[in-house]
C-alpha cells in the first residue's frame, strides 16, 4: 500500500469515527452532514414511504423534485417516494435503501437489508405505543432531542419571520379582545385555565375547546386552506394562547411556531424546556413566569396599551436567533426528508466500512 493510500485510509477512519458519535449541537450536526456528504460521494439514497399517516396528505405534497427524481431542496441525491415493498419486483426492491413509516409499528424487522425508519411527532402522554420497540427501527425520529434524528414542527424558513410586521395595536378599540385560542382536544389544563383567564379578559376561542367565536367573524379567512384559515384568524389579535396538549421535553407544535409568522406574541404553556430554544428569550410570554392568572391578564392589557413595550417582543426579528432555536430549525419538518436521507447514507457508509 502506498503512503498516499495509507494517509487517505487513516483520514477516512478518523471521519468514520466522527460519524459514530451522536451530535448534540448545531455545529456537530452540520459537521456530521458535511462528512456524510463527502464520504457518500454523490451516491443516490432511495427511500420508500410505506406508511404515511397524515404526512402523505400534508408535508409530502410540498416536496419538489429534480428531473432525475431526486429531492430538489436537498444537497444529497435523495429519491423519496411512496411505495409498497410487497408490490415491488425483487430487482426494484434491491435498489431501495430504507423504508419510512409514520407512527406505525412493524411486527418484526421488515425487509432484510433495508433500513427501517420511524417518524412520530405525537407526545408520549397520549400515544405511548408510538414510542416503543425502538429496536425495530434503524432510525427513530421524533420531536425529542434524545431520538436518533430530532425533528421539530418548524415548517418554514424562519428568516421569513423577520419580514412579518408586528400586530398594529392602533387597530384596537377600548373593548377589543386581545387574545385568541384554537384547540380541538380538551385537556385538564385547558379545561381550567381558559375560564380562569376569561374571568379577567376576553378570549376569542375558535376551536371546539371553549368555543365562543364564529369563524365567519372574519369572512376573508373562510375560503382558505385549513391551516391558513386558522392563521388568518389568529393574526387578528395581538396575542395567541399557545397551549400544548401536554408538557413533554422538546414538545412544541405549530401552536407555537406558526405564531411567529403572524405578527402575534405567543403566550406559552408547553414543554418544560421551551425557554431554552425560543428564537430569543423575549420572543414569547411564558405563563409560568406569572404568580397567578390575574397578573398575566394585567400584563397583556398593559402591553396592548403600550406600543413600545409590546414591540420589545418583536425585536428578536432584528438580531441573531438563539443557537438552540437554530438547531430546531435545522432539524425540522422543513428539512426532515433530506436529513433522513443523510442518516440513511451515514448508516450505509458505516456498514460498508465495517
Amino acid at each position: 500500500m502506498s503512503i498516499n493510500n495509507l494517509i487517505k485510509m487513516n483520514h477516512t477512519a478518523l471521519l468514520i469515527d466522527k460519524l459514530k458519535v451522536k451530535p448534540t449541537s448545531l455545529i456537530e450536526w452540520k459537521q456530521r452532514h458535511y462528512i456524510t456528504n463527502y464520504l457518500n460521494n454523490n451516491k443516490k439514497v432511495k427511500i420508500y414511504i410505506t406508511s404515511g399517516s397524515w404526512y402523505v396528505n400534508e408535508d409530502f405534497l410540498r416536496l419538489k423534485y429534480k428531473s432525475d427524481g431526486t429531492l430538489a431542496d436537498c444537497d444529497m441525491p435523495c429519491i423519496w417516494k411512496q411505495g409498497n415493498p410487497g408490490s415491488l419486483s425483487p430487482t426494484e426492491l434491491q435498489t431501495v435503501d430504507a423504508l419510512f413509516n409514520v407512527n406505525t409499528q412493524p411486527s418484526e424487522k421488515e425487509w432484510k437489508g433495508k433500513k427501517n425508519i420511524k417518524l412520530t411527532l405525537e407526545p408520549k402522554t397520549y400515544y405511548p405505543n408510538f414510542h416503543i420497540n425502538y429496536e425495530l427501527f434503524d432510525i427513530y425520529s421524533s420531536f425529542d432531542e434524545d431520538s436518533d434524528l430530532p425533528t421539530s414542527y418548524v415548517r418554514v424558513d424562519p428568516e421569513i419571520w423577520r419580514t412579518i410586521q408586528p400586530f398594529n395595536l392602533t387597530k384596537l378599540s377600548p373593548n377589543s379582545t386581545l387574545i385568541s385560542f384554537i384547540a380541538t382536544h380538551m385537556t385538564e389544563y385547558r379545561k381550567t385555565f381558559i375560564p380562569s383567564l376569561q374571568a379577567h379578559m376576553s378570549v376569542a376561542s375558535f376551536g371546539k375547546v371553549h368555543y365562543n367565536t364564529p369563524w365567519n367573524l372574519y369572512p376573508e379567512c373562510l375560503n382558505l386552506e385549513r391551516f391558513e384559515a386558522k392563521n388568518c384568524a389568529i393574526s387578528k389579535y395581538p396575542f395567541y394562547l399557545s397551549i400544548e396538549n401536554c408538557q413533554e421535553k422538546d414538545y412544541s407544535t405549530e401552536k407555537l411556531w406558526d405564531t411567529f409568522k403572524l405578527g402575534d406574541v405567543p403566550v406559552v404553556w408547553g414543554a418544560p424546556n421551551v425557554r431554552s430554544y425560543l428564537p430569543h428569550p423575549k420572543s414569547a410570554i411564558l405563563i409560568e413566569d406569572f404568580p397567578d392568572i390575574e397578573a398575566l391578564a394585567n400584563y397583556l392589557k398593559y402591553l396592548a396599551k403600550n406600543e413600545t413595550a409590546y414591540l420589545e417582543y418583536h425585536m428578536w426579528k432584528t438580531i441573531k436567533f438563539s443557537d438552540e432555536f437554530e438547531k430546531k430549525s435545522y432539524l425540522s419538518l422543513r428539512t426532515m426528508e433530506c436529513n433522513i436521507c443523510k442518516e440513511v447514507a451515514r448508516l450505509r457508509i458505516l456498514d460498508e466500512w465495517n
